[in-house]
């Protein structure tokens, strides 16, 4: 029996299916946490142009969180949409088989529905047809009409190839092409992580360069019109030992387009934000924007305001003394998190940044 937990409470698969969009709207309203934080590295990256530019830098001096494409998480599984192989081939060729013309019988397999519209369409090209009047293109739905248009054109690039093969080849291609977009289409939406704690050990190694980098304390306000936005796209993830499978989803999607509110409450309950057990100790929320509707070009989001900074156990002195030059001139409060003597536990420093003795005399 599949295990989900969500807010560190467990649920049942049943408790998660009930969980609308609304409800979920209704527990972050009047139950969300008064800070989130997020963990930076404050390392010096690379642009697209070559520019060296420290990103982590830049979201505290801006008040901004940058939001990430799934592909770039640790995480292999982490928005990999949950697809039945065989189920979603199969159907997919009786769709254009149908389309095309050929009386597609419910018990054809993949192979079978494949010979037939091969034969289709050779029967269809030998009568002096062309593949532009194979079926009529969806004149109402632009998504549904590219699908086709790009099935059209992978039958006209395979029929340059003269090895008696053209037909299977095409089709092949392009329901592999379509699966692969599939497992692409988490790409569209982008994303920001947070934590519920300053103090994890884990989250500093992993995320804030083995603790030489530092955290940011977001405190959340009550929510009004103005961070409306905000609230309803944050979320909490949702942890489990298993995985949804979605191929039907998918399958409405490349059929229609379209999905309906509660097919993509449902991408976005168990494809992004549904994650392995092994995590369940980030105790993640997730802020989540499709193409730029939070961001600018550059994916940068105006988030809630900084109410504390976290210097890094190991952050060298000479960039906490940037970070604290930072601080000041924005009037955020900051302090240094260190080790306990006697436990494995992430604490406030008892010692001013500027009394320490790795930072006088900078």
């Amino acid at each position: 029996m599949a295990v989900f937990y969500i807010r560190g409470v467990q649920q049942t698969a049943e408790q998660i299916a009930n969980l609308t969009q609304y409800k979920m709207f209704d527990i972050n309203i009047h139950c969300m946490r008064k800070s989130l934080f997020k963990y930076y590295p404050n390392t010096v990256f690379a642009d697209t142009d070559g520019n060296k530019r420290n990103y982590s830098i830049e979201a505290l001096q801006n008040n901004t969180v940058y939001l990430s494409a799934p592909s770039s998480f640790d995480d292999p599984y982490d928005c990999n949409i949950c697809i039945n192989w065989n189920e979603f081939v199969r159907k997919r060729i009786q769709y254009y088989a149908f389309l095309c013309g050929v009386d597609v019988k419910p018990e054809w397999d993949y192979e079978k529905t494949t010979n037939n519209l091969a034969i289709r369409i050779y029967e269809h090209m030998k009568a002096g047809g062309t593949v532009d009047t194979l079926f009529e293109r969806c004149k109402d739905n632009q998504l549904v009409n590219v699908h086709q248009e790009y099935f059209q054109l992978m039958l006209k690039k395979e029929f340059l190839i003269p090895d008696g093969e053209s037909y299977y080849r095409a089709i092949n291609a392009v329901i592999n092409q379509e699966y692969q977009e599939i497992q692409q289409m988490a790409n569209r939406f982008r994303i920001s992580c947070f934590a519920e704690t300053p103090y994890s050990m884990l989250m500093w190694s992993h995320y804030s360069h083995y603790h030489q980098g530092f955290c940011v304390e977001y405190e959340t306000p009550d929510y009004s019109d103005e961070c409306a936005d905000i609230y309803h796209n944050l979320f909490p993830v949702i942890y489990s030992d298993s995985r949804k499978d979605l191929t039907n989803l998918s399958l409405t999607w490349r059929s229609t387009g379209t999905l309906s509110d509660q097919e993509l409450w449902d991408f976005y309950k168990y494809g992004l934000l549904c994650k392995s057990l092994d995590w369940k100790y980030q105790n993640e929320w997730r802020l989540i924007s499709c193409d730029n509707l939070l961001s600018d070009s550059n994916y940068n989001c105006k988030f809630f305001k900084i109410k504390r900074v976290y210097l890094g156990n190991k952050m060298p002195a000479e960039e906490r003394v940037k970070i604290i030059r930072i601080c000041k001139d924005k009037g955020i409060p900051y302090m240094g998190v260190s080790i306990a003597p006697d436990r494995f536990l992430m604490r406030d420093c008892g010692i001013l940044c500027e009394d320490c003795e790795k930072v006088k005399g900078l």
